[in-house]
């Protein structure tokens, strides 16, 4: 069975492994066994929702790829098929497209490619076409040929498919926009032979990862005469698409030429003629963040912030600072259903009237750490932690982050992030939960809901008092200063961070460790805690000896079929989208956030790729020594800092780098002492008004 084979591989890949720093206290045997038992229940837990003809094992090794559909045997075209049924397949018309839209105006993806039933696909085409109102901002545009297409013929490159005379390319058509008619950078790749989800002969296209294409924004995806089939034979239009451009066709023509003739006008108008035109895409994206934007505003226009349970306080003194507990409250509960959403339940939507539904309510639980100097007259600077999944409210005091800040005069405060503490009534495993692609609504929502958990632990600080009777300071209380707070996230707790940082202005100075985007690398790399490409296999039920054939055999990158419906779903909770919100174009008020990013080139939690492509959506330059390059970073004209970093972004407003670690993994600012230090100083230095990042 191939979960036994992914336990086995979990058991060889853990135990071998050198266990980081803050891990080895748990030891090695304790860990591998958690990772057994965490690969089994991820897999038990995708069979269980999947549904394929038989068990996959080595046997479907053999089984035929090809359920997506054979090549067209018509004429040499590009295969452009204005839906008239609604049952025809979904990329016999370029996909996406403005056509493909339900009665209540959300996407329609009904006729994803899905031939085996696989009912974890089918739950993220239900959920789509249920609540998604746009297309996605980082998956893929597909087009169908009857030929297969020459791969010499597309765009080598992102910085090729922005050129005068890319073969392929995609375009703003928002005449509001300041982009209007620009193109935007893309990845071009060609898929000749048919699999179970890609159909033969058919190319896609995708933003490069960190430059996703703006929310709510109509585009055009267009391909020109000068792609060419391997054979060497000319590509036509398609009848439908000659028919809309001459004028003709039946009325489910005429109504399709309302989307897309304004599209070839505004294509002509960029100097693009109509006659070079051999088919296109006509589609309008989601925006991402307004509706948490829409959350997070609610809550501080209507929604009370949240005060300190006064019989909860317990103090703890400690030799180099005190440590104070407590909870307070209320924090608000937008997922409905009951905790912890693991096969339904957790979507978070505003209701009938437009404002967000609170489901219910709770106390959170915080730690403190305070130093033990004088107090300014303001308060402590705090720092608000977000821990990483299987910590709790009192990581950042395990992980020595606390010590290390209090000594700099800084508080740090940390909550259980959601599935964690208190927040994890069944003890369940919180990376099934937090992670839970079983369940769209909440692989979704739990991230949304988190960020606005920050928002309102942020919202505490000015009525943060610690009474006398606890705080035994000479008779004083202790307070902490509201237009000093900064926030401190790593890995599950970076995940948030971006998200957090974009829809709220509570910090002024972030630290984001591990952090990651695009939801695609962890399904291809993620290895650890346990390996997402093996569950990714069995979810799927991929045919194959191992998750390299099986990935190989079903052309499985970043640009496949299902990636890309399953980013569109998350697109609302993936930093990419909420990135550039942090400095370089706040949402109007807010003032730009200075950002230190961190990288382990080892790291197997969250893959190097996906900290690169959060640094890029950001806007975060790298800071040398440069171990690897960013070239993402070369396209947008982000160049490399160098030495001591201040005031370099946002028009000198704001202070942003990321510090790579080539030696280091996942915990690389835990391990690595130069990385403390460069983290205090620039804490240390955002506390004193003017945000830095040292010199190493």
């Amino acid at each position: 069975m191939a979960f036994r084979a992914l336990a086995a591989r979990c058991r060889r890949s853990s135990c071998d492994r050198r266990p980081a720093r803050d891990e080895r206290r748990h030891g090695a045997s304790e860990r591998c066994a958690a990772k057994l038992r965490l690969a089994m229940a991820l897999a038990l837990a995708t069979l269980s929702v999947a549904c394929g003809p038989a068990p996959l094992d080595d046997a479907d090794a053999s089984t035929p790829a090809v359920d997506a559909g054979a090549p067209d045997a018509g004429p040499p075209r590009a295969i452009f098929e204005v839906p008239r049924t609604g049952d025809e397949p979904l990329l016999d018309l370029p996909w996406p497209s403005d056509l493909r839209r339900t009665s209540e105006g959300t996407i329609d993806v009904r006729t994803f490619p899905n031939p085996r039933g696989n009912r974890l696909v089918q739950r993220y085409v239900d959920a789509a076409t249920a609540r998604l109102r746009g297309f996605g901002t980082n998956g893929a545009i597909y087009f169908r040929f009857s030929r297969a297409i020459d791969p010499a013929s597309l765009p080598v490159s992102p910085e090729a498919s922005v050129r005068e005379d890319a073969s392929v390319f995609v375009v703003d058509l928002d005449p509001e926009s300041d982009t209007y008619l620009e193109r935007h950078p893309m990845v071009v790749v060609a898929n000749e032979r048919a699999t179970i989800f890609w159909p033969a002969s058919s190319i896609a296209l995708r933003p490069v990862h960190g430059i996703p294409l703006a929310g709510g924004r109509r585009y055009a995806a267009v391909v020109t005469r000068r792609v060419r089939a391997t054979t060497g034979e000319t590509l036509a239009r398609d009848t439908d698409l000659e028919a809309m451009i001459a004028g003709g066709g039946d009325a489910t023509i005429e109504t399709a030429r309302a989307t897309y003739q304004p599209a070839l006008d505004a294509l002509a108008e960029a100097g693009i003629a109509t006659d070079d035109v051999l088919s296109l895409a006509v589609f309008t994206t989601h925006d991402p963040v307004a509706e948490l934007a829409l959350f997070r505003d609610w809550m501080h226009a209507e929604y009370p912030a949240p005060t300190p349970r006064d019989a909860t306080w317990m103090r703890v003194d400690r030799a180099s600072y005190t440590e104070l507990r407590g909870t307070y409250g209320p924090v608000p509960i937008f997922q409905e259903g009951e905790l912890p959403y693991a096969s339904q339940g957790g979507a978070m939507e505003p209701g009938a009237d437009g404002e967000p539904v609170v489901h219910g309510e709770y106390d959170a639980r915080f730690a403190l750490t305070v130093p033990l100097g004088e107090m300014p007259e303001s308060g402590y600077p705090l720092v608000l932690y977000a821990h990483g999944t299987g910590g709790d409210y009192r990581s950042f005091i395990d992980d020595g982050t606390g010590t290390r800040l209090a000594a700099a005069g800084i508080a740090t405060m940390g909550i259980d992030q959601i599935h964690h503490g208190a927040r994890n009534p069944t003890g369940g495993s919180p990376e099934i939960l937090f992670f839970n692609i079983q369940n769209p609504d909440a692989a979704r929502d739990n991230n949304r809901q988190s960020a606005l958990d920050i928002v309102q632990q942020a919202r505490v600080v000015p009525g943060l008092v610690v009474p006398m009777r606890v705080a035994d300071r000479a008779g004083r209380e202790i307070r902490f200063d509201p237009e000093r707070v900064f926030f401190f996230g790593h890995s599950q707790g970076g995940l948030v961070g971006p998200v957090y940082l974009g829809i709220d202005d509570g910090v002024s100075a972030a630290v984001i460790s591990a952090g990651s985007a695009v939801l695609a690398y962890a399904l291809l790399e993620k290895e650890e805690p346990i390996s997402i490409p093996d569950v990714v296999r069995v979810a799927l039920q991929l045919p194959g000896v191992s998750v390299q054939d099986a990935f190989e055999s079903e052309h499985f990158g970043f640009e496949h079929p299902v990636i890309t419906l399953v980013q569109s779903w998350i697109d609302a909770s993936d930093g990419s989208n909420f990135g550039h919100l942090a400095f370089a174009s706040p949402r109007p008020g807010f003032a730009p956030k200075s950002v230190l990013s961190t990288e382990g080139l080892m790291d197997e939690f969250s893959p190097p790729g996906s900290i690169e492509a959060l640094a890029t959506s950001m806007r975060v330059p790298q800071v040398e020594p440069v171990a690897r390059s960013i070239p993402a970073h070369r396209l947008l004209g982000i160049a490399a800092v160098s030495g001591a970093v201040s005031a370099n972004v946002a028009g000198g407003q704001a202070t942003a780098g990321l510090l790579q670690y080539p030696s280091e993994g996942h915990f690389a600012v835990f391990d690595d002492t130069s990385a403390q230090a460069r983290i205090r100083g620039f804490l240390e230095s955002a506390a004193a008004g003017a945000p830095a990042i040292p010199a190493p």
